[in-house]
């Protein structure tokens, strides 16, 4: 049932953009991040509102070492499908869970529509 709708394809396009998430956040390129978002998102937040939140991220926890999957959600819409990932990740100086949203348009492209993370270490450095 998954591939018969797309969604297992939206899954792995979704997966493969949460790497360049990662490499964008690890090399300071947060506004890579931005211009590549949803509409939607970016009409949500102020572009130096993301890239304030997301240089927090990378001033207090450094650069992820390792990102491992640990849930999934999928949400096919007349909109889009909706493609839910988190991440269990581990920084240089600390670790949290990520929660990214991806929408896979007509067009067939995937872009970010949501992003969090919970950390103590975060919080607390």
């Amino acid at each position: 049932m998954l591939a018969g709708c797309g969604v297992k394809e939206s899954f792995k396009d979704a997966e493969a953009q949460v790497g360049k998430f990662h490499q964008a956040l690890d090399a300071g390129n947060m506004r890579a991040i931005w211009q590549q978002a949803e509409p939607e998102l970016r009409q949500g937040a102020k572009r130096d509102q993301l890239e304030n939140v997301l240089g927090a991220v990378q001033r207090k926890l450094g650069k992820v070492k390792e990102a491992r999957q640990v849930g999934w959600n999928a949400n096919a819409t007349t909109g889009g499908t909706f493609v839910t990932l988190t991440y269990e990740t581990r920084f240089e100086h600390g670790s949290g869970v990520e929660q990214f949203v991806y929408r896979k348009g007509e067009d067939g492209k995937v872009a970010l529509t949501g992003y969090d993370i919970q950390s103590q270490d975060m919080m607390l450095n």
